[in-house]
């Protein structure tokens, strides 16, 4: 499906030159999408579920990607054989998140 953009390249022109675009304040509080105008007249409303998705984005940005103190611990636990294995726990872990990503907050 091919999709034809009008007045690309003015708005592309402006952008680069620097003319700025409209933005509304965001508030976490919003229930309602709002519009951002680009120079050209084209508006983008982001959903819920996209201001949601980039909330969740952030915070995983902010967490390590590794810890390698517990990596280490959790090899040497399996390598000795004392590495124990909590499913109360993992269940629980895994309806936190099945909630997290079903709570349209």
């Amino acid at each position: 499906m091919a999709i034809e953009i009008n007045n690309l390249s003015s708005t592309l022109g402006q952008v680069a030159q620097g003319t700025p675009t409209e933005r509304p304040a965001e508030s976490k509080g919003e229930a309602a999408p709002q519009p951002q105008t680009a120079p050209g007249g084209d508006q983008v409303t982001l959903t819920p579920e996209a201001r949601q998705l980039k909330a969740l984005e952030e915070k995983v940005n902010d967490l390590p990607v590794v810890d390698s103190d517990r990596v280490n611990a959790i090899r040497a636990a399996l390598a000795s054989g004392s590495y124990e294995i909590d499913t109360q726990r993992i269940a629980g872990k895994l309806m936190s998140f099945e909630r997290a990503l079903s709570d349209p907050a």
